[in-house]
């Protein structure tokens, strides 16, 4: 049975059974699939010229002029191309607009969204590597990439529940732990009620040993 996180000399601990934390580990291999499934749909690495190809060179400057000719087409015409969000539901909680506009938050995107997609994924590769160890143990610096991490995977699960407020939360809530996961979303209830819950102990025990005036 899992104890929650609690505050130690060293920073926190948890004691997980083994098969959750395999399940968390494969949330997280799951969530940095999605990750970068959408890096290589917006960021599409340029295929490589072949090494006998004597023209790459010439081929390279053009591609670069032309380049060029885009951004100042582009600069005349009054804006840069934005970023539109990502039509997955749970990629778009993952991966929210920065902005109300529509234009603006295209912009945004455009600048950013690149940046928080690596920061995640690595949040998720540090979390995949503490599940490793039993009981899991994180220092002072780990807990709150861990707990990132375990947000992230509450946030896919509750897009693919359909959670939306508060009541749809309760709902589910009510739903897990009532014998044994029958179907495909039972059981991803309970996998989102335990993700709360871990998340919550481990806040929980970080604001423990927080100074008073803090």
């Amino acid at each position: 049975m899992a104890r929650a996180f609690r505050p130690t000399t060293r920073g926190y601990k948890a004691e997980l059974e083994t098969h959750e934390r395999r399940l968390l580990s494969q949330l997280c291999a799951d969530v940095i699939t999605m990750l970068q499934q959408r890096s290589q749909q917006v960021d599409p690495e340029p295929a490589g010229e072949a090494p006998d190809d004597e023209f790459a060179h010439f081929r390279a400057e053009l591609a670069g002029l032309g380049a060029g000719l885009d951004e100042q087409q582009e600069h005349d015409d009054g804006a840069e191309p934005g970023l539109d969000p990502p039509e997955d539901q749970a990629l778009a909680r993952l991966l929210p607009d920065g902005a109300a506009d529509q234009q603006q938050a295209a912009q945004l995107r455009r600048l950013t969204e690149a940046s928080v997609r690596e920061t995640k994924i690595a949040d998720l590769r540090a979390a995949r590597m503490a599940l490793e160890h039993d009981p899991v143990t994180l220092t002072d610096e780990q807990a709150p990439v861990f707990g990132r991490a375990l947000n992230d995977i509450r946030l896919t699960l509750a897009s693919r529940l359909g959670i939306e407020d508060q009541d749809d939360a309760e709902r589910i809530h009510q739903s897990a732990g009532q014998g044994a996961a029958a179907t495909t979303e039972e059981f991803m209830a309970e996998l989102y009620v335990f993700t709360t819950w871990l998340q919550e102990t481990l806040f929980s025990a970080m604001l423990d040993v927080l100074p008073e005036d803090e």
